[in-house]
């Protein structure tokens, strides 16, 4: 912990995402994590050997070896993005404005949430927390163990500490209740739903299922009788409406 307060004390404005120490028996390795590996190595690697000098003196570490390893996306690093928030607040600038500038820039880098909490004395001098939410943010399970990325840094001001917590949900984290459509096998089982459906007589006209044919038949024997009884010369009128047809009946019986 001592390592890391003081390589973020040395490394604000590199970008300064934390440490991985490990200890072999050929001596002790630190990889640094930074977002700008060219401040911390310098020119012709003259800042990192005043850095591995500074941590010889200081902590007395025997062999030591220290790596720069570059950050991918350091807008998705909370502790990068908790430092620059402090470095902000530092150089005066407004905490309202410096939170959701900070905001903006990690939900457009692509996180699926994000958290930040700015505690202190921020406009007065009572301590109060302020908080800037956007996106989901998981607080509780395994989920939030996981796929929740913490940063926190300190701003050391005039009225007092401003103590700064950034979190940030990773857009990889599988909620475990995403829902997933399989486009394929849904209109493989809509064309099997639509074939098993029964077509109305319109649809197969439409689709030319069949053929309308009008076919010429002679009459039946019966029909022929009827026919010749039948004066087409004293029909002047034929109705389809039986009751229309009964009352001029009933009006030519009363004539």
């Amino acid at each position: 912990m001592s390592i890391d307060e003081f390589l973020r004390a040395e490394l604000v404005r590199a970008g300064f995402a934390g440490i991985d120490l490990q200890k072999t028996p050929l001596g002790t390795r630190i990889v640094l994590k930074t977002s700008r590996p060219g401040l911390v190595i310098g020119k012709s690697g003259k800042r990192i050997q005043e850095i591995t000098d500074m941590l010889n003196e200081k902590f007395a570490i025997d062999m030591l070896q220290i790596e720069v390893e570059e950050v991918k996306n350091p807008d998705l690093d909370a502790q990068i993005m908790a430092e620059r928030l402090a470095y902000s607040l530092d150089r005066g600038r407004h905490y309202r404005r410096a939170g959701y500038y900070i905001l903006r820039k990690v939900m457009d880098a692509g996180a699926k949430g994000v958290e930040i909490i700015i505690s202190g004395k921020i406009t007065s001098q009572r301590a109060r927390t302020q908080i800037f939410r956007a996106g989901t943010m998981s607080k509780s399970g395994q989920i939030a163990q996981v796929g929740v990325d913490k940063g926190v840094a300190q701003c050391i001001q005039k009225s007092g500490v401003l103590g700064i917590i950034v979190k940030i949900m990773r857009a990889d984290v599988h909620m475990g209740d995403d829902v997933k459509i399989k486009r394929e096998e849904l209109e493989k089982a809509q064309k099997e739903a639509a074939a098993k459906k029964v077509k109305t007589r319109a649809e197969k006209i439409m689709k030319k299922d069949y053929e309308i044919t009008e076919e010429e038949g002679k009459l039946s024997e019966e029909d022929a009788a009827l026919l010749d009884e039948v004066n087409m010369d004293e029909v002047s009128e034929m109705s389809v409406d039986p009751k229309k047809q009964e009352k001029e009946e009933n009006e030519k019986a009363k004539k």
